[in-house]
């Protein structure tokens, strides 16, 4: 290999050629010039070595030159980094530091020092160094390296890092040369390095802590649990054994003991006795309230007893605030140690006071929430009206598919006539529990969730078997939809019955003024022919027959209404008598028969050998056996067969109408006794009648304390009608009750009549005249009350509605008159309520008489002169 040379200094070309030249010139002596010269050989050398001397002297000159150059660079490099290097000569014992060295340990100068330099050192650096330098040698180390801490000259400390190499001679150490660099900023920097890495991993180590905290707080569900966890982590923060966490009752203002560590049950109880703690102090400031020292701190003098009995040196107090302000209570840790807290501490106080404070609210709410809602299950399990809650179920479009039911109060579960174990956790539309299951309810149900508002309807439910038919008022919720709801099935059934019974109303209206009017015709044209001036006698008595029929016709139309009302209000009244059912056979038979001869009926009484005798009200009871004679004749084609038979069952009297009439269907069958029904498949037999008879008929026997039914075994294979009655004990003919007929000769009376309407009150008085009574006519009330006054008739006729004053003002006149006792009220009106016969008797009346009146009953009030033991008579 190669050397290269490179040399940059234009002297050292200059003194390298002289060498090279002296050599050349002594090289030529030696061998070709001396002997050419006539030297000899020995003078040319010295010439040569004397060349070469001086050659050699400029060059060590010159590298000593050099050598300070070098020296003075390196000072300088070293000056510049700060090192300071040093060389101490063991054998000599002299030492040489540089200037950055003496600046550092604060020598005077920087040159070697004489014999006495380890005085002017620091002493404890050489008293420190020198038991450190034998340990070396004792190892006989080539080098070592060594931290070092002085005192600076001006203050302070210095911290230095010192590598020194020794020089060993035969076996001793000669010399010690090194260098020595300050690193009190490198200490500095570790020192807060490892200060740093201490207070992280003080950080982390709380930060596990307060994260497995956390996590166990997750899994305990009662708060005074929980408060104690948080205290005894807090507690290890402070590195206490003892602490408290106290609660404000939020109603009575009173702090309460929640849970606490490290106090015993006598502790606790002195503690609550003192007037004012830390506790309470920190409630009231809503801050944080700190002892540094029990034994000094004046502001609870009152509780220094309790702390040196306790041991308790410095107290730390942090109130437990709510997320809106509200101060909870506190929670406080006692040490056994004077000092405040630090900066650590109290941030841990407070994320433990935060945690505290957020899990008293939760358990707040929680209460607050089960009560709300106990008072609401309560309401709903208390209340009459079913509620449930149904949850939307969604599909992968979150369109909503169905609903889960997920609450039924006990009325719901009643209504929908479900255990609610059934019914929780199903789906709406599942066959096996559906209700409200129609595509309207569903989709009601999912409007009211899409669109949060409140939604109104009807729905069917078909559940069960059965329709039924709910209103419902379906609300949103959070989770879902709440439904009220309530069964109108009754409601329901109840307007189709109204619809039913308008319908058969506008009916009955139809036939009634069909019925009426059929009378109407030839009672107008017999009067037209009475009338006539050219009608003979035969015609005349021949038209008053017919108005006669007629108007009696019409009169038993308004008798079957009246009756029918009366029996709905319960109004009719039974006039009871040992009664033979042969004779009510043969009254009935006399009332139906010219409709079954008319159509030419076989008719069949069947009746025992023996009497068969009931209590009864005989009238009554032959106009139920004759409406269901007239009932069999009228739905008989002509020619049929009827049978009417009688027997005892029992200790009942068994009354049976048998037919071969058109039958009935077996959905009619249920109808038949309802008002004014009429069988539809009748046609033209419905005719002639408001078909209110069965209804009546099955009223009057019920009012006896009986039954009635209807069997049929379908169209055209005829019907039986049978009644029930409670059988009476036999008696004679003579038991049976005689009809009151007019006495002869009975005594003229002094009537009063007042009627607005002149034709009823003319011909009401005519026929009075003709049976000899004294009458006197009004046609108002103020007229009808002078000729009382001036007449002071016995019998006074009056008619409600008068203009003037009213029948019930004159009645109440007359009973205010002197004399007035002694007078036979009577009134005479259309109106027949209940209600309209008490106004009557409360206003003085003696007797309510219901319009038409009949001759026969006229005739008996006439003879009798009847008060109040006759107070509802009416016609027979």
């Amino acid at each position: 290999m190669t050397r290269r040379w490179h040399v940059q200094d234009p002297g050292q070309w200059r003194r390298l050629a002289s060498v090279v030249l002296v050599a050349t010139i002594a090289a030529a002596l030696q061998w070709g010039l001396g002997p050419w010269l006539g030297l000899p050989a020995n003078a040319v050398i010295w010439v040569v070595l004397c060349g070469a001397l001086v050659a050699m002297g400029a060059l060590l000159q010159d590298s000593r030159a050099r050598a300070a150059v070098a020296e003075d660079r390196l000072m300088m490099a070293i000056e510049g980094t700060g090192i300071g290097v040093f060389d101490v000569d063991l054998v000599q014992r002299t030492f040489c530091a540089s200037p950055a060295l003496a600046r550092l340990i604060g020598l005077p100068e920087p040159d070697a020092l004489a014999p006495n330099w380890i005085d002017r050192l620091p002493v404890e650096l050489v008293r420190d160094h020198c038991r450190f330098l034998r340990e070396q040698f004792v190892r006989q180390a080539a080098s070592y390296e060594r931290e070092v801490t002085l005192n600076r000259p001006g203050g302070g400390r210095i911290d230095m890092l010192m590598r020194v190499h020794v020089v060993w001679r035969q076996g001793r150490p000669v010399r010690l040369r090194g260098a020595a660099v300050d690193i009190t900023e490198r200490r500095l920097v570790e020192a807060q390095l490892v200060a740093a890495r201490t207070q992280l991993s003080q950080q982390v180590d709380d930060l596990h802590r307060l994260h497995e905290l956390g996590t166990q707080l997750l899994t305990t569900t009662t708060l005074a649990e929980q408060l104690r966890m948080v205290l005894e982590v807090l507690a290890h923060f402070h590195g206490a054994r003892r602490g408290v966490v106290s609660l404000l009752d939020r109603e009575s203002g009173a702090l309460r003991l929640a849970t606490s560590i490290g106090f015993d049950a006598h502790a606790l109880a002195l503690a609550a006795r003192l007037p004012g703690g830390v506790c309470l102090q920190t409630c009231r400031e809503g801050a944080r309230v700190v002892i540094d020292d029990t034994a000094s701190d004046a502001r609870f003098d009152n509780c220094r007893t309790f702390f040196e009995a306790q041991g308790i040196r410095a107290v730390h107090g942090t109130p437990l605030i709510s997320a809106n302000g509200e101060v909870l209570g506190a929670l406080t840790v006692q040490l056994d140690e004077a000092r405040a807290p630090t900066e650590r501490e109290c941030t841990l106080a407070d994320i433990c006071a935060r945690k505290i404070a957020v899990f008293v609210e939760q358990a707040h709410t929680s209460d607050e929430l089960r009560l709300t809602r106990g008072r609401f299950e309560t309401v709903l399990e208390a209340s009459g009206a079913p509620f449930v809650i149904l949850k939307p179920v969604r599909g992968a479009d979150d369109r909503i598919t169905d609903f889960l039911w997920v609450y039924l109060n006990r009325a719901a579960a009643h209504t929908l006539g479900r255990a609610r174990e059934r019914l929780l956790g199903q789906r709406l539309l599942d066959p096996l529990h559906a209700h409200w299951a129609d595509s309207a309810a569903f989709q009601h149900f999912v409007r009211t969730v899409e669109t949060a508002h409140t939604v109104e309807f009807d729905a069917i439910d078909g559940a069960g078997g059965h329709t039924r038919w709910f209103h419902c008022i379906a609300s949103p919720i959070p989770d879902g939809v709440g439904v009220w709801f309530t069964d109108i099935s009754g409601r329901k059934r109840d307007e189709q019955r109204l619809r039913e019974g308008d319908r058969r109303k506008d009916e009955f209206l139809a036939t009634l003024a069909h019925e009426l009017r059929n009378p109407l015709a030839p009672i107008r044209q017999a009067t037209l022919l009475a009338m006539s001036p050219r009608a003979t006698e035969q015609q005349k008595r021949w038209s008053s027959e017919v108005i006669d029929r007629q108007v009696s016709h019409m009169a038993l139309l308004l008798d079957d209404l009246l009756d029918v009302s009366r029996i709905t209000r319960g109004a009719l009244t039974l006039r009871k008598a040992p009664t033979d059912l042969g004779d009510v056979f043969v009254s009935a038979v006399e009332t139906a028969r010219p409709l079954i001869d008319a159509k030419g009926h076989r008719l069949q009484v069947c009746l025992g050998d023996s009497p068969l005798m009931l209590d009864a009200d005989p009238l009554r009871l032959a106009q139920v056996v004759a409406n269901l004679l007239t009932n069999a004749a009228k739905y008989t084609d002509p020619g049929g067969s009827i049978r009417l038979l009688a027997r005892r069952q029992g200790d009942e009297a068994v009354i049976e109408v048998h037919d071969n009439g058109i039958g009935i269907p077996a959905d009619a069958l249920v109808d038949v006794f309802r008002m004014f029904a009429q069988l539809r498949h009748a046609g033209e037999r419905t005719r002639g009648g408001l078909g209110i008879g069965l209804a009546l008929s099955k009223g009057l026997v019920e009012l006896h304390g009986g039954s009635m039914s209807a069997h049929s075994e379908g169209p055209g294979r005829g019907s039986v009608f049978s009644v029930r009655l409670p059988a009476g004990p036999l008696a004679t003919a003579s038991d049976a009750p005689v009809e009151d007929r007019p006495t002869p000769g009975a005594r003229h009376r002094h009537v009063l009549i007042a009627d607005d309407n002149r034709d009823a009150s003319d011909t009401l008085a005519a026929l009075l005249l003709a049976d000899g009574h004294t009458v006197r006519l009004a046609y108002d009330g103020d007229e009808a009350l002078a000729l009382w006054h001036a007449h002071g008739p016995e019998i006074c006729l009056l008619d409600i509605g008068m203009p003037g004053r009213s029948g019930h003002q004159v009645a109440r006149a007359i009973r205010g008159a002197p004399g007035g006792e002694r007078t036979l009220l009577v009134a005479l009106t259309g109106w027949s309520q209940l209600h309209d016969r008490e106004l009557a008797l409360e206003a003085g009346f003696d007797l309510h008489l219901t319009k038409p009146v009949s001759p026969l009953q006229l005739t008996r009030l006439m003879q009798t002169g009847a008060r109040r033991e006759d107070a509802d008579a009416r016609p027979g």
